[in-house]
This record gives structure tokens, C-alpha cells and sequence, in this order.
């Protein structure tokens, strides 16, 4: 499954379906304590704390609740191990097309 958060509102998620991915860019997030990993594409003119709030649910009603925020969940990049800034715009972070991130 693959997620666009161009169109998140509260409690609703819709699936990529051809929509315009101009500043979007795709990334794979793995989350260790439930062993999955989630496709989805995140705006690039949204900061990082904001996006991490936004997988936080989805990941949540995804794992029927298996997995819950303590509120002390990060965002790492995978390849590296090096927690990534919630204050930090996407556009201006390490985070490219194809990045693989961790969530934890």
C-alpha cells in the first residue's frame, strides 16, 4: 500500500491513485516493533515533526493498534542510524526519493 498525505485529513487516508507527485518524494518507512514497512510519498514543504505525526497514524490503524505512540517516537534514516530533526523541512533534509527511513 502506498500513501499521499497531499490528501490526509483527520481520520481519513487515500491511496495514491495517479495523483500529481510534483514535490512529493517517495520513501519507505520500517517500523521495527511491529515488522513492517510502509510505501508512502510526503510533501516536501511540510516539516518533519509534522509528517511524523501524520505516519504515527496511519501506522497506528494499520497494525490494528499493535503499535501506539508513547510520544517519543523519532524518525532515523536507516542507512545511517542518525535521528532526524522534527523542526527541519523536508525539502531541505537528507531525505530523497528512495530514502528508507526508520521509525521508532
Amino acid at each position: 500500500m502506498c500513501y499521499d498525505f497531499s490528501f490526509i485529513s483527520h481520520s481519513m487516508v487515500w491511496y495514491y491513485k495517479g495523483v500529481n507527485m510534483k514535490n512529493k518524494i517517495y520513501v519507505i518507512v520500517s517500523v521495527p516493533m511491529i515488522e513492517q514497512d510502509f510505501d508512502m510519498y510526503l510533501p516536501t514543504q511540510k516539516r518533519v515533526g509534522s509528517i511524523k505525526s501524520l505516519i504515527i497514524k496511519i501506522v497506528e490503524e494499520e497494525s490494528d493498534f499493535n503499535f501506539i505512540d508513547d510520544g517519543c517516537k523519532y524518525l532515523y534514516y536507516k542507512s545511517t542510524g542518525e535521528k532526524i530533526d522534527d523542526n527541519e523541512f523536508l525539502k531541505y533534509s537528507q531525505i530523497k526519493n528512495g530514502t528508507r527511513l526508520i521509525l521508532y
